[in-house]
């Protein structure tokens, strides 16, 4: 378990880190691709539609998992965390 190896948990946190770099990067660059212009008065909300976002979360996860197969299952333990809509 997570709580039991500092390392383990240290690699998590960097995983973590490694798919919001990730699914920012994925957001950013749909948001060009398709033109998306921002929501509401402030002008910093760019939606993307709901199927897509879930795709690129899910893209994100894929991602991490490659780049530190040996964390996969630490990783698929707290995954669901991450896929959940913020």
């Amino acid at each position: 378990m997570l709580e039991d190896n500092p390392l383990e948990r240290t690699v998590v946190a960097i995983a973590h880190a490694l798919f919001m770099n990730r699914l920012h990067v994925l957001r950013l660059t749909e948001v060009v691709r398709l033109g998306i212009k921002p929501d509401g008065a402030d002008g910093d909300n760019f939606s993307l539609p709901d199927g897509l976002d879930s795709e690129m979360r899910q893209q994100s996860v894929d991602y991490v998992l490659t780049c530190l197969p040996e964390y996969a299952k630490a990783i698929n333990e707290v995954k669901t965390n991450w896929l959940r809509p913020a």
